[in-house]
């Protein structure tokens, strides 16, 4: 259930992972990934209620309870409702979502958490504004470009999750079983170029539906042990899942005939009907993602001093993907290796210098798996390679301060060919070089910061 930028008024507390993170969560996350943790139910009780109110007619309010039922049976519920407006014209945000959660301990070396999230987002579509000769068009920050009545985005979700944790001997294992059903709709009517004079705007429109069902299951299996002087941490894990998504994208005609129409700058808001149809490039698809990984990592303690980090995984990913349009099946099969290496040197206690080294990949339908065509299913995935080294200093009562200099190579990118732009083709590679100092933390007993 999200909620505010911070995550902290929610049934989850956000994590922010930065670089590549396939070794830990397979496919994307090319640049970083948000790792999403649930809350669980409390053996405590735990009464909340937050009321917030703001500028442009923001308003919202938030209820959490924890109660535990007996000694070994624990609820908590999260419920949310935000009505907000925006700066902007025909700016609206309405959104709401509940999430119960229950957690059994049924014995010292076993638990089972159950959780549920139904979570609705509906808002008004808002390109922005136009640019003009290579800038933003010069307008009041509030006006809006399009139809509000026909600009509109919705997101409904039902996520179901059960987690069992149970100790066997020495291994420690972690069972999640997650089922997601996500309907999302998006439709807008939108600007496009100025004319010359700065008279006239051309708008266009389309709308998009998706509906996608998840089914995943996850195993790991830790423990610690020595070998010797030398610590080790071990992880092993299994990883199945089935992804089931249908697309259907239309083009909006103007008075059923045209796809494009201008009209006065002065006047950027148009409510003159459109009617919505498949064009011969929309997209109407099934795809179905059959994914199965298996992983292994070793976090080793050398000693006091220093410390390594090794892991290595396995996905297959099977994608067939159905065109209705043209009734042409397309299917793209990948195995791919992914690898994470890390060093960590303390020096001192409150100072860690390290050293990293990961990969992660995308498979050529993309981050979500929402399509394939005749020309990317012969596309190799793309690949993520980052180098990074920095150093981490705890200065105490809670305040660190952090420095990072990555160097990410990104290969296998593709483009339209330039002679036929109906083809994609692999263009080579690109590079990212960058430079972090953070600082995070308490500094007095009435003051904390957070920034970089």
């Amino acid at each position: 259930m999200t909620c505010n930028t911070f995550g902290t008024c929610t049934t989850w507390i956000f994590e922010a992972l930065k670089g590549p993170n396939a070794m830990v969560f397979g496919r994307g996350g090319g640049g970083g990934v948000l790792n999403r943790m649930t809350k669980e139910a409390l053996f405590s009780p735990l009464r909340e209620v937050s009321v917030q109110g703001g500028s442009f007619g923001n308003e919202r309010v938030r209820a959490e309870i924890a109660q535990p039922i007996n000694s070994w049976a624990a609820f908590r519920m999260n419920t949310m409702f935000e009505d907000s407006g925006s700066f902007r014209q025909f700016g609206d945000l309405r959104r709401y979502g509940v999430s119960p959660t229950l957690t059994l301990r049924p014995s010292q070396a076993s638990k089972v958490r159950l959780s549920y999230e139904r979570f609705h987002d509906g808002r008004l579509v808002d390109r922005g504004v136009p640019s003009y000769r290579g800038l933003p068009l010069e307008v009041d920050r509030r006006q809006y470009f399009g139809n509000p009545e026909l600009s509109r985005a919705r997101a409904d979700v039902n996520l179901g999750s059960v987690i069992v944790e149970q100790q066997l001997g020495a291994w420690n294992s972690r069972n999640q079983t997650l089922f997601g059903a996500h309907d999302k709709y998006y439709g807008n009517v939108f600007p496009g170029a100025v004319n010359a004079a700065r008279t006239q705007v051309s708008m266009s429109a389309y709308d998009d539906a998706t509906n996608r069902n998840n089914f995943f299951n996850q195993t790991d299996l830790s423990r610690g042990l020595k070998t010797g002087k030398i610590r080790h941490s071990l992880l092993a894990g299994v990883e199945v899942g089935r992804q089931l998504t249908d697309n259907l994208r239309k083009t909006g005609y103007f008075g059923n005939i045209g796809t494009t129409i201008t009209v006065p700058l002065e006047n950027p808001v148009d409510f003159r009907p459109v009617t919505f149809r498949q064009a011969a490039s929309d997209a109407d698809n099934r795809i179905r993602a059959r994914v199965g990984a298996i992983y292994v990592q070793d976090q080793i303690e050398l000693s006091r001093f220093v410390q390594v980090v090794a892991g290595l995984r396995f996905d297959r990913f099977d994608l067939n993907a159905f065109n209705r349009r043209t009734n042409l099946p397309l299917r793209r099969v990948d195995n791919i290796f992914s690898l994470r290496i890390g060093v960590v040197i303390k020096p001192v206690r409150s100072v860690s210098l390290f050293g990293n080294h990961s990969v992660s990949f995308l498979p050529s339908a993309g981050d979500p798996f929402s399509s394939l065509t005749v020309s990317s299913q012969t596309l190799r995935p793309e690949k993520f390679k980052n180098l990074e080294t920095g150093a981490k200093w705890d200065m105490g009562r809670g305040l660190s301060l952090s420095s990072a200099y990555y160097w990410l190579d990104r290969t296998n990118t593709s483009a339209p060919d330039s002679q036929n732009p109906a083809i994609l083709v692999q263009t080579g590679s690109q590079r990212s070089r960058g430079l972090e100092v953070s600082m995070n933390g308490r500094i007095t007993r009435m003051c904390t910061v957070a920034g970089g």
